[in-house]
Parts: C-alpha cells; sequence; structure tokens
C-alpha cells in the first residue's frame, strides 16, 4: 500500500541518525552556533562598527523594543499560522486522497445509504442521526399489523465518522458547505430568503483514505453507487416537482414502483403498439435529428374521459422503455422562472408528465378579461417546452379531459408531436379486461415436485376451465354495451364482484372451478351505478358553465383538433407532423 511505503522510506532516512556518536555531534554543532551568534565580534564583522552602534542605541531602549514587538507579533503569528496550515496541509494531500460528492449529485443518497449500514458498527459512537424508516418486505402479510420503522443512522454535519472497508480506513464527514461546485452561479432569485438561502447553503459528503490511490477511492464510492442502484433496478422511480425551504421548486424522488407490464394496459387495437413504436424509433434517431438541425424533443397528448388509461399508458411505456417518470404540476406557486429551470433540470433518463393539462390555470396576457392569479404564462410555458434553452432528448406526455379547452399554440407541431385520444371501452377491449381477470394465468402454480402426469392433468385441467369461460366471456361481452364505460369502472366492476366471492373461487374439495355467472348477475345494477354517474357529471358541468362551450371542429394554421363522439367505434391517433392536406391517421 502506498501508506507502507511511505512509512518504510521515512524510517530508512532516519536510522543512521539514531546513532550516539552522530547525536553528540549534531548538538555540538548547534552549540557552537550559538556561542558564535551571541559574539558581538560576529555582529560587527556582519553589520559594521557604524550599523551596529546605531542598534545598540535604539534597540538598547525597552520602549522602542517593546513597541517594534508589539507591532511584529501579530504579522509573525500570522504568518507562522499560515504556514503551520500550509505544512499540514501539505503533508495531508502527501499522505490522503479525499473526494466530496454534492447533495444535488445521484449518488448522494447512494452513499449516505451505504455509510448508515456501517454506522451500526462503529466502535465508540457518539454522535449520529436517526431516521425511523419503514422497510420494504414483500412477504408482509397484510392482514396483519403493520410492523414498526427501524431506527437507521446517519452521519451529523460537520462530524468525522471512520469506518473500515475492504481492510481500508476511510473517513467520512457531512459538510454543510463543501468546496464542490454548486448550480447557484447563475441563480437569479427577487426573494431575499430565496437568494441568501440557496448562496450558503452547498451540502456535501466528503471521503477521504490514506494513501495517495486516489483510483481506489473512486473505485470504493462506485462500488457503493452500484449496490445501491442494483437494488433499485428493476423498479420505476418517480420524481416529483416539489416547493424548497426558500419558496423555491426541485426535483425530489418520492418513491419506487414495480415495473408495470405493458400487456396490463388495454386500450383500443394498435394505440400502445403505436405509440411505443414511435418512441424507440425517436430515441434510436438522435444523430438524425442533429445532422438536420431538428430540436431533439417529442412531445405527446393523451386526451379522453377519466379513467381511460392515460397514466397507466405513461406508467407501462416508462417500464416498457427503461425509463422513469418526473411528475410536475402547474398549479400553486409556480411560476414561468422556476418552471423553466425545472425543465432544464429534469432527472436524467426520465419521462416529463403534465397532467391534467385543460385544469391548470394559465395566464393568458393577451385577454383583457383573465382574472386569475396564475403565476405561470402562456409564453412562460411555451417557451420552456420548445424555446432557445429547452432540454435536448426530453419527451412530454400531457394528458387532458377536454382537448377543445388547450390553446391552438399549445398543440402546434414541435410542442405536440402526436395526438392520441383514449375513449370509452370498445367490445374488444370488453373481453380483453374478462381475460385479465379470469384468464388462465390467473391460476397460481403450486409450489411442490410434481410428476409429469400430474403436470399433464394440471395442465387439462386449465384448458378445459378456460373452455368453460368461453361461453360466459361471450356474454359478458355482449350485455357490456360499446363505448359506455371506461376500463376504470370495468376494472372495479370485476375488483368489487370478485372480492366478495373471494372465498369460493375454488372448490377445495374438489378442485373444480366455481361457476362466476354471479359476474353476470351483476351487469345491470352495474349499468345503472355508471348511467347515474354519467347523469352526475352533465349536471355538474352544466351548472358549472354558463355559457356554452366553443364548437369542437375547430382548425389554426397549426393544429386541427378531431372530436371523437361517443358513438364512434373508431379512434383517432393524429400525428402534428403531418401536413394539412394528409389525412390524420386512424388505428
Amino acid at each position: 500500500m502506498p501508506s507502507t511505503q511511505l512509512t518504510r522510506g521515512i524510517a530508512a532516512t532516519t536510522s543512521p541518525v539514531v546513532g550516539p556518536g552522530r547525536l553528540n555531534s549534531l548538538l555540538d554543532r548547534i552549540l557552537c552556533l550559538l556561542e558564535k551568534v551571541s559574539d558581538e565580534a560576529f555582529w560587527n564583522s556582519l553589520f559594521g562598527d557604524r550599523v551596529l552602534n546605531l542598534l545598540k542605541r535604539y534597540f538598547g531602549s525597552d520602549v522602542v523594543f517593546l513597541g517594534f514587538i508589539v507591532y511584529l507579533a501579530p504579522i509573525m503569528g500570522y504568518q507562522l499560522h499560515s504556514l503551520f496550515y500550509y505544512l499540514v496541509n501539505y503533508i495531508k494531500e502527501r499522505m490522503y486522497v479525499s473526494i466530496q460528492i454534492g447533495k444535488n449529485e445521484t449518488g448522494y443518497d447512494a452513499i449516505q445509504q451505504f455509510v448508515a449500514t456501517k454506522t451500526a458498527h462503529i466502535r465508540d459512537l457518539r454522535d449520529v442521526e436517526g431516521r425511523c424508516i419503514h422497510d420494504d418486505n414483500d412477504d408482509n402479510d397484510m392482514q396483519r399489523p403493520s410492523p414498526p420503522p427501524k431506527l437507521h443512522l446517519y452521519p451529523l454535519d460537520e462530524i468525522e465518522h471512520k469506518i473500515t472497508y475492504k481492510h481500508h480506513t476511510l473517513w467520512v464527514t457531512k459538510k454543510k458547505n463543501g468546496g464542490v461546485g454548486n448550480n447557484n452561479e447563475n441563480y437569479y432569485s427577487n426573494n431575499i430568503k430565496d437568494l441568501l438561502g440557496m448562496m450558503n447553503s452547498n451540502p456535501c459528503i466528503q471521503i477521504t483514505m490514506r494513501g495517495q490511490d486516489m483510483g481506489l477511492l473512486k473505485g470504493f464510492i462506485q462500488e457503493w453507487i452500484d449496490t445501491h442502484f442494483e437494488k433499485e433496478y428493476g423498479k420505476l422511480t418517480i420524481f416529483k416537482c416539489v416547493p424548497t425551504r426558500y419558496e423555491g421548486f426541485e426535483w425530489r424522488t418520492v418513491g419506487s414502483k414495480e415495473l408495470r407490464s405493458f400487456e396490463s394496459v388495454i386500450l383500443k387495437e394498435g394505440q400502445k403498439e403505436h405509440i411505443l413504436k414511435d418512441i424507440q424509433t425517436f430515441r434510436r434517431r438522435e444523430h438524425w435529428y442533429s445532422i438536420r438541425g431538428i430540436p431533439y424533443r417529442r412531445g405527446y397528448l393523451l386526451y379522453g374521459p377519466p379513467g381511460t388509461g392515460k397514466t397507466s399508458l405513461v406508467q407501462s411505456v416508462a417500464s416498457k422503455v427503461n425509463m422513469n417518470v418526473a411528475i410536475i404540476s402547474l398549479s400553486g406557486n409556480m411560476d414561468d422562472e422556476n418552471f423553466n429551470v425545472l425543465l432544464q433540470e429534469v432527472p436524467r433518463n426520465s419521462i416529463l408528465v403534465m397532467e391534467d393539462i385543460d385544469h391548470c390555470v394559465i395566464k393568458d396576457p393577451n385577454s383583457d378579461n383573465d382574472t386569475s392569479n396564475a403565476k405561470i404564462s402562456m409564453s412562460g410555458l411555451l417557451n420552456a417546452l420548445d424555446g432557445v434553452v429547452a432540454q435536448e432528448g426530453s419527451m412530454v406526455f400531457m394528458t387532458c379531459n377536454d382537448v377543445n379547452r388547450l390553446q391552438p399554440a399549445l398543440l402546434r407541431p414541435g410542442r405536440i408531436d402526436m395526438k392520441m385520444e383514449l375513449g370509452y371501452a370498445d367490445k374488444t377491449q370488453i373481453n380483453k379486461m374478462f381475460w385479465r381477470f379470469m384468464g388462465e394465468d390467473d391460476i397460481e402454480p403450486s409450489n411442490g415436485d410434481d410428476t409429469d402426469a400430474e403436470d399433464a392433468e394440471k395442465s387439462k385441467s386449465k384448458m378445459i376451465y378456460s373452455q368453460e369461460l368461453q361461453d360466459l366471456a361471450q356474454k359478458f361481452t355482449d350485455m357490456i354495451p360499446d363505448l359506455k364505460v371506461t376500463p376504470a369502472e370495468l376494472q372495479n366492476f370485476f375488483i368489487m364482484n370478485m372480492m366478495d366471492h373471494e372465498d369460493f373461487d375454488l372448490d377445495e374439495d374438489k378442485k373444480k372451478p366455481v361457476d362466476y355467472t354471479y359476474l353476470l348477475d351483476a351487469v345491470p345494477v352495474f349499468l345503472e351505478t355508471v348511467a347515474r354517474d354519467r347523469e352526475q357529471a352533465l349536471e355538474h358541468n352544466a351548472s358549472r358553465n354558463q355559457k356554452p362551450t366553443p364548437s369542437a371542429n375547430t382548425t389554426n394554421d397549426d393544429t386541427k383538433i378531431v372530436n371523437t363522439s361517443s358513438n364512434d367505434t373508431k379512434t383517432v391517433v393524429e400525428d402534428a407532423t403531418l401536413v394539412k392536406s394528409d389525412p390524420p391517421k386512424k388505428i
């Protein structure tokens, strides 16, 4: 190790000096030098008689001598202090290496998690930070009481912790204001609290190791980060824009979810495959965009009634292409400046999601009747989406219920490149929803070691089970009207009715499937509930909207909005890159 080599080198150079003969010779030389310096003849030969007499005249006075000492003492003390710390830092640089990780770095939390696992084993531990965290354990029985949170220990600020990793001693310090660069150099704010708080805060973690091998320390920290991300791999990370302490905003990880299966989202034929293919093509053509001078950005708009799978589609697509989700809201104290900065700092490899964009209050500077308290303007929103400083490689998903409430400027190509309507469920969706809850994959395989004969018998029983449900599936599909219910309503129908019959799904004695005709009996009540919900929604909209809404078929220079009625069985998917003469794509 470098430290061992350094210690051996020092010992080798100082070993000849420790002999008694050399030590006596060194002391004799020092005494001779002091005797010579104290002799007046030495100073007379050095400065001469005239200079020596002047020095005796002035420095012979106690007042002048003390004044001279008082004047020079602070200067000499400061210089000695600087020299001392210079030597200390010089020795540390030769004996230690250190790396500082800023709080804004993605590996900051990973290092904190690793240090927390080591903190409990530190001897002579005195001051640490305690956090109560619920451990994620899939084996917990949801019917039992929730287990209490476990106490995890984290390093406090400005306190050095000593840990051992792979037979190397490391010192970890969590600093409030480290030497790493921050993002506040170009920061501007008209709020004095925000400005002072951001300028005086630059937290980081410093890891120090004895030796001169910076690559070894870097490798250790990279192992901690890799271990942390291996645990998180296979999950969908959710980022959300949240307010900070000083009235600003920042991206924060709010949790992780299991990957949403792409097959679990049931839409009309070809819809999800079309949007997935477009995303995969876009991610492969960065060079194609670059050489043609086209901004490398892509925008999508999903519109339709609530419960038609807009948010679920975004989650499943993100899981399919191994990306995360970053959610931002335009309500509250969000203004143009913060929104612009946040879009430039969207977490890496994330899909930006702006939900219910038609319900967000946006200031319209061209309207004289705009009396809203909105802080974000339409011009600020448009410039952030496709302006000069917009992030390259970004993918933005917007969702809304009524596309007619959006301003046409927001829908033009470059901001929204593809529009897709997710409407009420058609017959194909209804049939797929039935098999999603009642299909063969609903039967869990046995954990025992069965023979081939038993496996064949089970496969045969599954085929019989599936065949018996064919007639029931067709009857259920015929009873649900086309384009009248949403997939979310169908999902709730199956969950509520199957939970009521959960103990009767399989006969434990005879191992035969239970008759599921109770689902058909529950369909009339379900349709009545849906009809009442529709009437209530219409009454609510009629009471809120005093004036009629604009026509659905409106055109402008950039975008054509197509309104699909509830009686239309076709779903329209518009590609905004088409010219006006091209018909919209239909799937």
